[in-house]
């Protein structure tokens, strides 16, 4: 008899921690089924506007203004550095014209040709930059780098001019 007590205290004891085991596991996956759920009631009661295809437009035509808005304050800023480096190139040109008159002969003659060639890469330069105003938003890029191209030409073209000056 006392075996048939130790095995059935034994079955009852499985039995138990069996209806405690699915107790416990129930018991999760209601919670799990709530946590699954919190994210859907968060984001219907998030949408406080339903989507509608005018909502949309009317957001794609914001983020297309707010595009253009950029675009347009980048260009202006690229505009005015361009052209503030343009008017000192500019004046460092007009001062080789005063220092080609104290030169003479070869130097005169040298001088001469690169200031030549200097204002040809200026009047480039003008007209990319220019070429920029113009520029649509999907068009500004490449203007930007054929005027950054202009300028670099530009740039080395005076500083090898400069550095070719006799020294006084």
């Amino acid at each position: 008899m006392r075996e048939w007590y130790t095995s059935t205290l034994a079955t009852l004891r499985r039995d138990e921690m069996m209806l405690m085991k699915n107790q416990v596991g129930g018991l999760w996956g209601i919670v799990g089924i709530g946590l699954l759920t919190i994210p859907v009631f968060a984001a219907v009661g998030a949408a406080e506007k339903p989507v509608t295809g005018d909502r949309i437009v009317r957001e794609t035509q914001e983020a297309v203004r707010a595009t253009k808005d950029y675009t347009i304050q980048q260009k202006d800023a690229f505009q005015r550095k361009i052209q503030t480096e343009l008017d000192e190139m500019q004046l460092q040109i007009t001062q080789l014209h005063a220092q080609i008159k104290h030169e003479s002969g070869k130097t005169r003659a040298d001088i001469q040709k690169a200031i030549e060639e200097l204002e040809k890469k200026t009047d480039l330069a003008n007209k990319k930059l220019q070429d920029i105003h113009s520029a649509t938003t999907s068009s500004w890029e490449q203007a930007k780098l054929r005027t950054a191209a202009a300028m670099d030409d530009l740039r080395d073209s005076l500083n090898r001019t400069l550095s070719q000056l006799p020294q006084r």
